[in-house]
């Protein structure tokens, strides 16, 4: 068998094969039927060819081709008629010339017109040469029409909102496209082009593509139900058959050209599908696993991503797309989006979204989706149940806007706050029982996860107002003794000035001899720069403290020391408050490792709180240290009120305070404690009501930790 005869067996078989899947899956309707009927015309030129091929003289095969081009003078107009159907195009009067123009082509088919003559060619089979006067014309003809229905394709893919529909106009186009260029050889050898028409051998390609299309993307509305078994060896036997045309064709090149006989040209062969036939089988088993049939998906692996991975998520943006994520990688989807009530704007805004064209989609409350879903609380399929809601043809463009197929509710407390929807499957199945019941369980799941993230988010942001206060609350303090420490040395200085410039204008110096105005001017300086220095050295402490340590390591730290810088900030605001305060450490008291300002801080929020809590006349507050079992050891002692025994445990939580409304944040003892523990200390606290608080900080000295 030549490799013409070959093609035109393999173009039969695939095309005939094709009509009747697509036929019998749908039999009522319009697309299918002219679908079939094309097929059938393609696989009346397949079998045709396999005739001429086969063909023993020049008479025989004239007939063959005449009884082959009853399906070829159809294609055009069969193929056009299908894009005008499959892309919703009304062209009737257009259709109806273009079929009349056919009917013309097919009797002059019958007679020398188209054909009359053919000419043995390629020491294999009979080609027309030379053609009849018409079969210039109907090759423009055919040229034509191919070229106008790819161009009718091409601008719908462009214009469409449709992502689905986009996707399987794209796949016939390109399945046609393949199969009528590889056809078009056929015309070559007939105009004195000596092409041997390998090209042929393409147009199976068409049916094996489309049935990807049919597979994957549901082009034509074709339910599948074909076996992977099935699919595997019709796959198998085509590609094998066209790697064995390959082959035969090598084989005669060896034959015809290097003078090798039958037997020996065809151990290349046969070594070549040897060697070929495991990894083809691999390959295929792998694509048709990979593109044609995804595996069902693992519901314990969905319920277990969802529990581990996903729902602990407290940031709300970052929950949405892990969502988004995990069931696009686990159920094997083509698109996904959530969408999320915005209570401000009184719309559900999508927060994350994966296959779907705008990223920026907003419902209202009143939109047919979230109608239903707020209503029923039930998902809703787009295939199963859309048609029957009111409103179905709305619902269907919201389905379109999401690329969707199922859509589920995401409910709190009977309310709405959500839905998710959910594309279709890359499977193409669709969403069954046991699909919606595990859904709807991670709808629920979902929803408490939201709101916790919600429930983060707010109290995030009332800790960073609570912190904003509470840091007003900290300059507040410092401002008055800032106020006392500055404005006092800048007022010596002005009134040094203000004497000297006065006493000179009001002529008191006079009498004085020059010297002694000199030594009278350099003591107002000297006063002036001692001053200045005091002015100087308060703001550098303020500057010190507030200013965050830039050090990755700790340093050496006094915390006499530190106490000392601390006062020199709040002591006036104490002496305002009649407090009286004392310092009791030992002189060989422990130098400590640690964040020099951030063991300022611990300080100054407990001595500053030991102030507010005073009530008495006379208060006191009391810095002491010791060594105890290799640990510097602090105690701030203060005569206030005290905390009661049932509240002491609270006062390191976050926002406890006993202070009046607005007087306090209860972050001060909560901050506290987290420097002391990064710091490597601990913290304890000990009260009574109406005698006095005392706070123990313990600190490891550098030789306990290096014996550690």
């Amino acid at each position: 068998m030549n490799p013409f005869a070959l093609s035109g067996l393999l173009i039969g078989l695939s095309s005939t094969g094709m009509a009747a899947w697509v036929f019998l899956n749908n039999r009522s309707n319009i697309i299918n039927k002219l679908w079939s009927i094309f097929c059938i015309s393609v696989a009346i030129w397949g079998f045709g060819g396999l005739a001429i091929g086969l063909a023993k003289d020049a008479n025989s095969s004239l007939i063959y081709w005449r009884l082959a081009y009853i399906g070829v003078v159809f294609i055009p107009c069969l193929f056009y008629h299908f894009v005008l159907v499959f892309l919703g195009l009304h062209r009737r009067k257009t259709l109806a010339v273009v079929y009349l123009v056919s009917v013309g082509f097919l009797i002059a088919n019958a007679t020398p017109l188209m054909h009359y003559h053919t000419t043995w060619m390629f020491e294999q089979f009979y080609f027309i040469a030379p053609p009849g006067v018409v079969w210039p014309y109907f090759v423009l003809y055919f040229f034509i029409m191919v070229i106008v229905s790819h161009t009718e394709l091409w601008f719908f893919m462009k214009k469409t909102d449709s992502n689905l529909k986009r996707t399987q106009v794209r796949w016939f186009f390109m399945a046609t496209a393949i199969g009528f260029a590889g056809g078009a050889t056929c015309f070559l050898p007939t105009f004195g082009i000596k092409l041997y028409p390998y090209g042929n051998f393409t147009v199976p390609l068409y049916p094996v593509i489309m049935s990807y299309a049919i597979v994957k993307h549901q082009l034509m509305d074709i339910e599948v139900v074909i076996r992977r078994t099935a699919v595997f060896a019709g796959l198998f036997a085509f590609v094998y058959g066209i790697f064995t045309a390959v082959t035969v064709i090598g084989q005669e090149f060896f034959k015809n050209n290097l003078g090798w006989n039958q037997w020996i040209a065809m151990i290349p062969t046969v070594l070549i599908i040897t060697l070929a036939l495991r990894p083809l089988e691999i390959f295929l088993t792998n694509a048709t696993e990979k593109y044609l049939f995804q595996k069902k998906y693992d519901y314990r692996e969905l319920l277990r991503t969802f529990t581990n991975e996903i729902l602990t998520v407290l940031d709300l943006q970052k929950l949405m797309e892990q969502t988004i994520a995990g069931l696009i990688r686990i159920i094997k989807l083509e698109s996904a989006s959530v969408l999320l009530l915005d209570k401000d704007a009184k719309v559900y805004k999508m927060m994350a979204g994966t296959g779907v064209k705008d990223k920026n989609l907003t419902f209202k409350e009143d939109a047919t989706l979230i109608s239903y879903l707020k209503a029923t609380h039930q998902p809703i399929a787009q295939d199963k149940n859309s048609d029957k809601i009111e409103g179905s043809s709305t619902l269907k463009d919201d389905f379109k806007l999401l690329n969707a197929r199922l859509c589920l509710p995401i409910i709190l407390h009977d309310n709405l706050i959500g839905a998710l929807c959910l594309g279709m499957k890359k499977s193409g199945e669709d969403y069954s029982q046991d699909d919606m019941d595990v859904l709807l369980t991670l709808a629920r799941a979902e929803a408490i996860a939201i709101s916790n993230a919600q429930l983060f988010d707010e109290l995030s942001k009332t800790q960073a107002e609570a912190a904003q206060r509470e840091k007003m609350a900290v300059i507040g303090t410092l401002a008055a003794g800032i106020n006392h420490e500055i404005c006092n040395p800048l007022g010596i200085v002005r009134g040094q000035c203000e004497m000297f410039l006065l006493n000179l204008r009001d002529g008191f110096y006079k009498d004085l001899k020059q010297e002694e105005v000199l030594k009278i001017s350099a003591e107002v300086m000297n006063k002036v720069i001692r001053e200045t220095d005091r002015a100087t050295g308060i703001t550098k402490k303020l500057s010190s403290f507030a200013k965050p340590s830039k050090r990755s390591d700790f340093e050496e730290v006094y915390i006499e020391k530190e106490v000392g810088e601390v006062l020199g900030l709040i002591g006036h605001d104490l002496q305002l408050s009649n407090i009286d305060m004392q310092t009791d450490f030992p002189k060989d008291f422990p130098v400590i490792v640690g964040d020099k300002k951030q063991i300022q801080e611990v300080f100054f929020n407990i001595i500053r709180n030991a102030a507010q809590a005073m009530d008495k006349k006379q208060g006191k507050i009391v810095v002491s240290g010791f060594s105890e079992n290799g640990s510097a050891v602090v105690r701030i002692a203060d005569n206030g009120t005290g905390i009661p025994q049932d509240k002491i445990e609270q006062v390191f939580n976050p926002f406890y305070t006993t202070k009046a409304p607005g007087k306090g944040t209860g972050l001060g003892l909560f901050i506290v404690k987290q420097v002391v523990e990064r710091n490597k200390g601990t913290i304890a606290v000990e009260s009574e009501v109406g005698v006095g608080t005392t706070f123990t900080l313990r600190f490891p000295t550098p030789l306990a930790s290096l014996a550690a």
